[in-house]
């Protein structure tokens, strides 16, 4: 085991192109390097404009496969450089459909492997009466690869992305597949109705509710600002093992959070509580039936 530094690597509104977003992402990098950190993680959709909330005649821009593989590869040479294993979602075009997914890319800029978002939230047509509707599942299939984990340097990581947050097996289904950190990005807006106050208060419950319940540390990074009318929450963030926030955003805008993470410290907790030996599986009751 070991204690390492890792980033949330928070962007601010999405630049309009895939080829104009990466410089961005490269500088957060190369500051996250310089930093000392080993493992860092992008938003949902870190590429692009979050395309999924109107309806639009062509995501061609934004799920080209060519564009991606090119993105991924610069990213994956800045990630060798600096020796940091990188997080990044992104939109997966493949011939069985569009997915939401992340790639996974360890310290010497090989990709290792991939998480495609399990729940997709939304409908397939806008509401009228709703100033904001969450229009994913027109666009993206469910996820097909379980929950994935993978060793990315300095850990084990398993990654969530944005609606998969709200599900609590989730991340236990990490945890018990050897997850050592949670990686959970989003692209979280306000709702109808909603604040800024309490949609970030619902976001953290989620995920610091989430690495208490599994004595994970969880990396969050989220988007931040206002992008296409619509304002999305930032709040990137770490939390430990007992879900204290130990670093967190203090703008909407691209930014580098970094904290320790105390892996001994960790594996110590997990042996108080001891969750593979205690865990029964949940089995729903019948009150008729008895």
């Amino acid at each position: 085991m070991a204690r390492f530094l890792a980033a949330a690597l928070q962007l601010g509104p999405a630049s309009a192109s895939i080829p104009e977003t990466v410089p961005r992402i490269l500088d957060l990098i190369a500051r996250a390097g310089a930093g000392g950190a080993t493992l860092g993680v992008l938003p949902e959709l870190a590429l692009t404009p979050y395309f999924a909330a109107e309806v639009r005649e062509t995501v061609e821009p934004f799920v080209s496969a060519s564009l991606n593989a090119e993105a991924i590869a610069r990213i994956a040479d800045a990630a060798a450089e600096q020796s940091i294993a990188v997080v990044l979602p992104h939109a997966e075009l493949t011939d069985a459909g569009l997915y939401n997914s992340m790639t996974f890319i360890d310290r010497a800029g090989a990709v290792v492997g991939r998480f495609r978002k399990m729940h997709i939230p939304g409908r397939t047509e806008p509401d009228p009466a709703l100033e904001t509707t969450i229009l994913e599942k027109r666009y993206f299939e469910p996820g097909n690869l379980g929950f994935t984990v993978h060793r990315m340097g300095p850990a084990r990581v398993g990654g969530l992305i944005c609606y998969d947050r709200r599900f609590p097996e989730s991340y236990r289904a990490l945890m018990r597949g050897g997850a050592d950190v949670f990686a959970v990005s989003h692209n979280t807006p306000v709702m109808n109705g909603g604040t800024l106050e309490k949609a970030r208060a619902a976001s953290r419950l989620a995920i610091c509710g989430g690495a208490f319940a599994n004595a994970t540390h969880a990396i969050a990074t989220g988007k931040g600002g206002i992008e296409g009318g619509t304002s999305f929450i930032g709040d990137s963030f770490i939390c430990d093992p007992e879900g204290e926030i130990l670093a967190r955003a203090g703008t909407m805008e691209d930014e580098v959070v970094m904290a320790e993470i105390d892996l001994d410290r960790q594996a110590a907790l997990r042996e108080r509580w001891n969750f593979a030996r205690n865990i029964r599986e949940a089995q729903a009751y019948d009150p008729v039936a008895g």
